[in-house]
């Protein structure tokens, strides 16, 4: 027989796990319109040359690769990891740390922050078995 996870949120309905998602959620949601994140974008912005086709208006250089993409294409990373939020005592340092100025911000590609998130999740996982 397959161990249930005690559901002790939200009425009973919610393991640990998903009551510490949704509120993950709610924050990531806020830093979506965080005005900080678009002043990034803006100094990361260019006019598009005249002699590049497509309907876009402007473009933005990968502080990593250092291309310049469609905004599409890029995205606002976090130099230093927000980290994770399982339990209270992580909450402040997650939300001072997703809710930075732009000087721990910086914009990338997406194939760029793909390696970045991996190689921070590779940090995060030999660190977590010393």
């Amino acid at each position: 027989m397959v161990k249930r996870v005690e559901r002790t949120r939200a009425g009973e309905t919610w393991t640990e796990a998903r009551y510490f998602g949704f509120i993950r959620s709610a924050l990531r949601k806020a830093w979506s319109r965080y005005p900080v994140r678009f002043q990034v974008l803006a100094e990361a912005r260019r006019n598009k040359p005249k002699n590049k086709e497509g309907r876009h208006k402007f473009e933005f250089r990968c502080s990593k690769c250092k291309k310049w993409k469609q905004q599409k294409e890029v995205e606002v990373d976090h130099i230093v990891s927000c980290g994770s939020l399982k339990k209270y005592d992580d909450l402040p340092g997650f939300v001072e740390r997703l809710l930075c100025e732009k000087e721990d911000l910086r914009v990338v590609c997406k194939p760029c922050h793909k390696k970045i998130t991996a190689a921070n999740k590779e940090a995060a996982k030999e660190k977590e078995n010393e």
